[in-house]
């Protein structure tokens, strides 16, 4: 599943580099820190819901999330 690994690795860099911790984005995003952390881990294959907010938040599109390099 690369692209539940490219999701992971996204997710948790965009975190770090605006200095949030689990619980920041999972409040401002209005997912729980449980979704959040199963994510970063590429544990969960989100649904979309979840993909458009965490796309939202960091300002670009679910297939720019998705994308893998």
């Amino acid at each position: 599943m690369p692209e539940t690994v490219a999701l992971a690795n996204r997710v948790k860099a965009y975190r770090k580099k605006e200095s949030k911790n689990q619980l920041d984005m999972a409040f401002d995003t209005g997912l729980s820190i449980e979704e959040i952390s199963l994510i970063e881990r590429g544990k969960t294959d989100p649904k979309l819901s979840t993909l458009q907010k965490l796309a939202a938040y960091m300002g670009i599109t679910v297939s720019s999330l998705l994308e893998t390099e």
